[in-house]
């Protein structure tokens, strides 16, 4: 399999935590500042580490190519790299704004929005928090989309089936083996077909993506693995 995928699922998780606490602040005006910032910053690590997770899988580099181009003519993605760059290399921030709404339940609330600063110019006249939710949104269809184009590469639940192993040309017993198992573990004593010693491998040996109920949750779907959609 690919390097591990649970460090492009750690930084789309440090991201969507400081979206969290973004919402969580309330008026302490500071907080807002600091989570943006690190949230900035932790959006721009998810695409790095998909180049680095992903970068030796085949035919990666120019899916990504592509992803790029959208990303680049993305202004949401803009102003968050302006955003980065100046936070990180200057030192200065854009959340300087606060104000106090009401949401559709009558209750008050606190909204912070960017405004300009020398080295970014650019910025959205969304709240922070709705633009942060959509950012993240976008970035993470951009994950949900290359876990799926690339599943039998990354998610340990398709690696691990008949028809990748064939592909690769290697056997069940080279799964068991590359499990930790001795060769036929599966098979001793107990009269599976090879489709079963299969589902047995999966069912007790992988865990499919930890970010599927960030998925879910975002993007209202996730990624099933192939005895799911056996079932269905």
């Amino acid at each position: 399999m690919a390097q591990s995928i649970s460090i492009i699922e750690y930084k789309a998780l440090q991201a969507l935590f400081f979206l969290e606490q973004i919402a969580k602040s309330g008026s302490n005006f500071f907080a807002v500042q600091c989570f943006t910032d690190s949230f900035a910053s932790a959006c721009r690590s998810i695409t790095f580490s998909m180049q680095s997770v992903m970068g030796n899988i085949d035919n990666f580099k120019e899916w990504y190519a592509t992803k790029q181009d959208i990303l680049k003519n993305d202004k949401l993605a803009q102003f968050f790299n302006a955003y980065r760059v100046a936070s990180i290399h200057i030192g200065d921030t854009v959340v300087r704004a606060g104000s106090i709404a009401t949401d559709n339940d009558g209750k008050r609330i606190m909204q912070y929005y960017f405004i300009p600063i020398p080295d970014v110019q650019n910025v959205p006249d969304e709240d922070v928090l709705s633009i942060c939710r959509t950012y993240f949104t976008t970035l993470l269809g951009l994950v949900y989309n290359a876990f799926e184009n690339f599943r039998y590469q990354l998610d340990d639940r398709w690696y691990y089936t008949e028809d990748n192993f064939h592909r690769i040309g290697k056997s069940i017993e080279d799964a068991e083996e590359d499990l930790g198992f001795p060769r036929g573990w599966t098979a001793v004593d107990s009269g599976f077909s090879e489709s079963e010693r299969w589902r047995v491998l999966r069912q007790t040996q992988t865990m499919g993506y930890h970010l599927n109920p960030v998925f879910q949750s975002y993007l209202g779907k996730m990624i099933t693995g192939p005895d799911e959609r056996t079932e269905q």
